[in-house]
């Protein structure tokens, strides 16, 4: 992705002003670090919604405004959204499938829906994994979700970051699992089995989802919450004084993360909870990639050690009254 670089964006595309993102499962973390790109290095203004939003919602919520939709592999779930898109100006869908993928696939109701997007005029932006369904966790798509929205946002007018390259981006796909905190995963995981929380500064503490969701779908353990730094001392610190848990910190390369870091290791530490930082030495723009393969390292060791068996997982094929839910539109 990097190496060839975003494809050109459509007029529309370039020129839309206000944009509603969605998206679920690790997509949900795309859609709002999107909407924090737009928000925040963009004069455009953004906002996510989730993907329930879209069953019942009157259209002039909608209108004139631009639909964007992260799925990796276009689930039913996500078809919701782009079912409404007619009510929307313009409709841009960023995915790991294409017409042609979704052939192959034997999914022609798919591939149909992908084509009339494109031939309406809408906007497929492409990133890899297609077919990342072997496994109930993906690392691939995740990952190439982040860049493609900072590939998307480079191009826009007035865009306060360039187009991330190599020697930004791929030294952060290095980054190991913390060694403190993989040997407390292994010698004893059921100190984080029964939950944990993830705790960081803003704007990370907005579209970490996916790493919390790393161990829901890779390990089965509970999703954990994620706080930042101080809405953690406005009741979670308190609840966890009463059912002690592990705590993991994310830390970027600012100063004042290392002091809020801090503090928080100290006070956790004072009344006995165990905390472990992960830290990326990074600013928030790009310090996501970091976390991500940390997290996965992390994750994937975990997975070995417990001999997980990703391909056979509680649950698989029971889950399609929810998962399978798209209301015509």
């Amino acid at each position: 992705m990097i190496e060839r670089g975003p494809a050109a964006l459509k007029p529309a595309t370039l020129n839309a002003r206000r944009f509603i993102i969605t998206g679920t499962g690790s997509s949900e973390a795309h859609a709002r670090y999107l909407a924090m790109l737009l928000n925040l290095y963009t004069d455009r203004a953004a906002t996510y919604l989730p993907l329930s939003g879209f069953v019942d919602w009157h259209r002039d919520a909608f209108a004139g405004k631009t639909l964007v939709v992260f799925s990796q592999g276009v689930s039913p779930n996500a078809q919701i959204a782009l079912n409404r898109r007619q009510d929307f100006a313009h409709c841009v869908l960023l995915t790991a499938t294409t017409p042609a993928a979704a052939l192959a696939a034997g999914k022609r109701d798919r591939a149909a829906l992908l084509q009339s997007i494109i031939d309406a005029g809408g906007e497929l932006i492409e990133f890899p994994l297609a077919e990342e369904y072997t496994t109930l966790i993906r690392f691939v798509g995740p990952l190439a979700g982040y860049l493609a929205a900072l590939q998307f946002t480079s191009q826009l007018a007035g865009c306060r970051f360039p187009a991330p390259g190599a020697a930004t981006i791929l030294p952060l796909l290095a980054e190991p699992a913390p060694a403190d905190l993989l040997d407390a995963m292994i010698r004893l995981p059921s100190a984080f089995s029964q939950g944990f929380n993830i705790v960081t500064a803003a704007p990370i503490s907005d579209f970490a989802q996916n790493l919390a969701c790393k161990f829901m779908e890779g390990v089965f353990w509970p999703c954990p919450p994620i706080s930042d730094f101080l809405q953690f001392a406005h009741g979670p610190f308190q609840q966890m004084n009463a059912h002690p848990k592990p705590v993991i910190i994310l830390q970027g390369d600012s100063a004042a993360e290392a002091d809020l870091v801090d503090r928080s290791v100290r006070m956790l530490r004072e009344v006995g909870l165990s905390a472990f930082v992960v830290r990326v030495n990074a600013p928030p723009l790009y310090s996501i990639f970091g976390f991500e393969a940390a997290l996965n390292a992390l994750v994937f060791a975990v997975m070995r050690h417990l001999r997980v068996d990703q391909v056979n997982w509680p649950g698989k094929g029971r889950d399609d009254l929810l998962y399978g839910f798209c209301p015509d539109s």
